[in-house]
């Protein structure tokens, strides 16, 4: 049997996951977005409980490709919402005077017409259906695409003049962008952790580009963040995902991070897209962190050191609601505890559970 090409494309895409060709939340969040555009153009489906059921099946191939990619599974249900609104729509009837002359023309019109058994309790695809789910996916990428624009606009009003902020995600690009745009109309020092032993790199490459632009950026070892605390005006965060309960997944030394800033009292400022809203909670939070390269702190070939003990590496934190201030996202600023609200505004509890 001939492989299509929209099969081709999936069996792409779930390569380049498991391969890690596509990391971080906003591409991995981009390239679903678009397969499912493709997926949706493509299929041929006379309800739109076919195509439901399609996706979903979908859904959780991709999910077990690559579990701990949350935005992938985050944008089919976000996907799946779209569908089941654009047939929520279609099933409300009219309402008052509309909805007598309509009911009049349909027993007018179906009087002479047998029952057609095909036609169950699911709408029938019309030929707009397909092309306000097209849209709705669209509109998806484009928030996808520009929610760094949306958030940044919200700087101002965040950062306040001669602040120190304090930042432990050097690889967030939602975070720098927050900080440039900022730095248009305010004057502000930036701390940026380390993040041994994964993210060194990162942190030295912001600091350079924060400073190309005039920003004053210090980098500092992840073990003096408690001691410089004192002074900090606010915590500055990206994020993996934001769960259901208010908590978030992020960088490995985050989490400590903002228990120190907890201490102090110091606000921490989340800043995340809406595609990052994810309607799992962490009944399972070590199911959620990935363990990465231990070699990158203890060297293989320190063997003697390596043979005494267990050596772990983990490239993500778990965030506590408690320890987050507010959220700053595309669609305004909330707190954790009003997360739950937000989840319930863009997805279907019937598609929290896709695999």
């Amino acid at each position: 049997m001939a492989v299509t090409p929209i099969q081709g494309l999936i069996s792409t895409f779930i390569s380049d996951l498991k391969r890690r060709k596509i990391v971080g939340s906003h591409d991995v969040a981009l390239a679903t977005a678009n397969l499912l555009l493709r997926f949706v153009s493509a299929s041929r489906w006379s309800h739109t409980s076919e195509l439901i059921a399609e996706i979903r099946s979908l859904g959780g191939t991709l999910i077990r490709a690559q579990p701990r990619e949350f935005a992938c599974g985050n944008v089919v249900r976000r996907v799946l919402a779209t569908i089941r609104e654009v047939e929520n729509q279609d099933r409300t009837p009219a309402s008052g005077f509309e909805s007598e002359v309509m009911g009049s023309m349909f027993n007018l019109l179906s009087s002479n017409k047998p029952d057609d058994p095909a036609e169950g309790p699911h709408r029938t695809k019309n030929r707009d259906t397909k092309a306000d789910i097209i849209e709705g996916i669209q509109e998806l990428i484009d928030e996808i695409d520009n929610h760094d624009d949306t958030i940044g606009a919200m700087s101002l009003d965040m950062i306040h003049e001669n602040e120190v902020l304090l930042t432990p995600t050097p690889e967030s690009k939602t975070v720098k962008d927050f900080l440039i745009r900022a730095a248009q109309k305010r004057r502000f020092s930036v701390l940026i952790t380390d993040s041994f032993p994964n993210g060194v790199d990162k942190s030295h490459g912001l600091a350079k580009e924060l400073s190309a632009l005039g920003i004053e950026t210090v980098v500092i070892p992840d073990t003096l963040v408690l001691a410089v605390m004192s002074r900090v005006g606010k915590v500055v965060i990206g994020t993996r995902t934001v769960l259901a309960n208010g908590g978030c997944i992020s960088s490995a030394g985050v989490s400590l991070v903002c228990e120190c800033a907890h201490e102090y009292r110091t606000p921490v400022l989340a800043v995340t897209g809406l595609y990052k809203l994810s309607p799992l909670y962490p009944f399972d939070i070590e199911s959620l962190i990935e363990v990465g390269d231990s070699a990158k702190v203890v060297a293989f070939n320190d063997s003697s050191l390596m043979n005494q003990v267990e050596v772990m590496n983990p490239t993500y934190d778990y965030v506590a609601p408690e320890h987050i201030g507010i959220y700053a996202t595309n669609i305004g600023g909330y707190s954790p505890s009003f997360t739950y609200r937000v989840v319930l505004d863009h997805y279907s509890p019937e598609d929290t559970n896709l695999t």
